[in-house]
């Protein structure tokens, strides 16, 4: 498992107080093929390579309108304003930010902030520093539009190339996708809500606005083999196998949760020979549900959504 920090805001209403939420980026110690603990200069460096690819093609997304819920730090009642995560792709002549439809439920472009990485530059980073916490802003073109899946938790918002900096829309549509098997390794990086801390708070009339700094998260697990029937009945019951895979969140284990990461993209590593190793990867789904307590993802498979972007905007 590896964090990174970067700042992108978002508020909640905890017992008539509200909490902002923020997000800050840079990578911490354990690493993305991180089931290896102690590794070499080159495995680290081949490893903030891989961060950085997917990072490059990730954006944290704030839906303003706020939901009833509960505040995921102190755990007391309350409304928030919910940040989950968008992966940029290319199809065809076509920009899209792809995440899950329920993380931008009732909401118009106006009510969507983002969030993207400050630099071109990644850096290891242990504390939350102020000065390099960023909030989310709204996406720099009047012109977007959300399409939203009727069938599937899919959405895509359209836009142009240049309206998020530092981002590199993936180029979905040239066949570098994959639906990855059971048992091979797939990778994750997402802004999961429960990395938060609080950096500061304010009056805000009879509310006070906390602004909660969230840590961009990037795990690795081997896709899991097809639930039983019976798990497809109580435990796992919104899942299609024509539709969906299934991958574990072993942080759940330590008490991790994995709200937020619902956008995500999700990668396969590209199986054809290198002469020297570079970080490719193939498109290999959205990250759309948890399951048993949060330790098992359900990812929308990449054909799957090829199938969503061939209906909204015809072939590549």
């Amino acid at each position: 498992m590896s964090s990174t920090a970067n700042a992108l805001a978002s508020r909640a209403f905890v017992d008539g107080k509200s909490a902002g939420r923020c997000f800050k980026d840079a990578p911490s110690s354990n690493l993305i093929f991180g089931k290896i603990q102690t590794v070499t200069d080159i495995e680290q460096q081949a490893n903030y390579a891989a961060i950085n690819r997917f990072w490059m093609h990730t954006v944290a997304v704030v839906n303003r309108i706020p939901t009833i819920g509960m505040d995921p730090l102190t755990g007391k009642r309350g409304d928030s304003e919910e940040p989950g995560t968008g992966c940029a792709i290319r199809w065809g002549s076509h920009h899209c930010i792809l995440t899950a439809e329920h993380v931008i439920r009732n909401a118009e472009l106006k009510d969507i902030d983002f969030f993207y990485r400050p630099s071109g530059r990644i850096e290891e980073q242990r504390t939350v520093r102020p000065q390099e916490i960023y909030d989310a802003t709204p996406l720099n073109d009047p012109n977007a539009i959300i399409h939203r899946s009727a069938w599937e938790d899919l959405a895509a918002i359209t836009t142009v190339p240049d309206s998020i900096p530092h981002l590199e829309f993936f180029d979905v549509g040239s066949s570098r996708w994959a639906d990855p098997q059971p048992g091979e390794t797939v990778h994750c990086l997402g802004y999961p809500s429960d990395l938060g801390v609080i950096v500061r708070a304010r009056p805000e009339g009879n509310k006070e606005v906390r602004d909660i700094a969230l840590y961009s998260s990037v795990f690795t697990a081997d896709v899991l083999p097809l639930p039983s029937d019976d798990e497809r009945k109580f435990k796992i019951t919104d899942f299609d196998p024509a539709r969906h895979y299934l991958m574990p969140f072993d942080g759940a284990a330590q008490g991790r949760r994995p709200n937020g990461f619902s956008g995500s993209g999700v990668w396969l590593e590209h199986d054809e020979k290198q002469i020297i190793w570079a970080p490719n990867f193939k498109f290999a789904g959205i990250c759309v549900a948890s399951y048993k307590g949060g330790s098992v993802l359900q990812i929308v498979k990449a054909s799957v959504v090829t199938r969503f972007l061939q209906e909204h905007f015809g072939p590549a």
